[in-house]
């Protein structure tokens, strides 16, 4: 239970990967995720050992360096990571959403310039949306860039951007033309270098879970991009090129959720056949059962939704409907196995001797992250009534 041998849309190339990327978090992830999530610290080791693996270059073409891997394969290469870290699996899902707009809308000479690093595991990169006062409602977008010249005079600001400090380039979505009629059609994606003159990173902000990577907010003061970092070299796709990026990226989330959850379930089951209470170990208990049975069955129904979602994305492009039901049911499994597992656990799973815990911090911004769950839930249900 809760392994993927024999489901449905799961080949024997997929098992491959997953014991590939599995045996890598088991050796170099697990023996020192303790003390690196105690230290807030940044796995910049760990890429380049990932990037040889292929994992950095996961939103890649393969003439670029990449590995260029199916979505269902992306999936369960961050089922594995967050299994073992959500902070690594945080960083390398940053990276590739950005790697991806790169890779599907860049010029040649964007192309060019970013893609082999990335895939190297030279560089990173991330995406920029969500403002002080805009998250989901993103028509209302404020920070705005007007083109003179040969450059783009940005100004603005960006709040809660994971990795900003380390992504070169940090995808970042602005209004370039803010009388459009059509809001959604006046919005443009801009690489930003981390030296652009008038570009300032404010400060760093306190989270929850997550750690090893950062969370910021930025500045834009008459921030100065060169023309060459319009993505695409035209004004008016950003919107319509980022929400491809967020589909591909609920499934990444919905990967990444069902790894926490997973993880959660196999401490818990570890823990219930070493504890013992009023005689016997907790796994003969009903209750123990049940709770085991219900967190069984919720990883292997979240890990079939997003398997559909892979699929279909990878046959038709895009499956915004089947993204969002993935990312919204995994996501809200991680939280309800991650607090079982807990109470499985009981006094010792609120310490910070057992993983439990972790997986408890982590997992409530799996429902926030990509898309609220509550906004993604009216997006099917508008499919389901026909309105989109």
């Amino acid at each position: 239970m809760a392994e993927y041998t024999g489901m449905v849309g799961i080949t024997d190339d997929h098992e491959a990967l997953r014991e590939v990327v599995r045996d890598f978090v088991d050796k170099h992830v697990m023996p020192t995720v303790m003390e690196r999530e105690a230290n807030d610290e940044y796995p910049d080791d760990l890429l380049p050992v990932l990037a040889d693996m292929g994992v950095m270059g996961m939103s890649i073409p393969e003439e670029y360096g990449g590995s260029d891997v199916d979505y269902v394969s992306y999936a369960l290469v961050f089922e594995e990571l967050a299994r073992g870290w959500m902070g690594l699996a945080s960083v390398v899902g940053s990276s590739a959403s950005g790697a991806f707009l790169i890779g599907a809308y860049g010029t040649d000479d964007q192309k060019q310039k970013y893609l082999p690093d990335l895939a190297a595991g030279r560089c990173t990169s991330g995406i920029a949306m969500t403002e002080p006062a805009v998250g989901s409602d993103l028509k209302n977008l404020r920070a705005t860039a007007v083109r003179d010249g040969d450059t783009y005079v940005v100004n603005g600001a960006k709040t809660m951007i994971t990795q900003a400090r380390h992504a070169a380039p940090l995808l970042t979505l602005v209004r370039t033309d803010p009388h459009c009629e059509h809001p959604h059609r006046g919005m443009s994606l801009f690489l930003i270098e981390r030296d652009t003159p008038g570009y300032t990173i404010s400060r760093d902000m306190k989270k929850l879970g997550h750690k090893g990577l950062e969370l910021c907010e930025l500045g834009f003061d008459n921030a100065e991009v060169p023309t060459s970092q319009l993505l695409g070299g035209t004004e008016g796709q950003g919107f319509y090129q980022m929400m491809s990026a967020l589909d591909r990226g609920r499934i990444y989330m919905a990967g990444a959720s069902i790894g926490i959850a997973r993880a959660a379930l196999e401490a818990a089951t570890r823990y219930a056949g070493e504890r013992e209470a009023f005689g016997h170990t907790i796994k003969d208990f009903q209750a123990i059962k049940l709770k085991l049975a219900k967190m069984a069955m919720n990883v292997d129904a979240a890990r079939l939704l997003t398997v559909n979602a892979a699929t279909k994305t990878q046959a038709e492009g895009r499956a915004s409907a089947e993204s969002a039901m993935a990312k919204v049911f995994a996501s809200e499994t991680a939280i309800e196995n991650s607090l079982e597992s807990m109470r499985i656990h009981g006094g010792y799973g609120y310490t910070a001797e057992f993983p439990v815990e972790r997986y408890y911090r982590d997992a409530p911004l799996m429902a926030i992250g990509e898309g609220m769950n509550d906004i993604l839930m009216l997006q099917v249900a508008d499919t389901v009534l026909g309105l989109r």
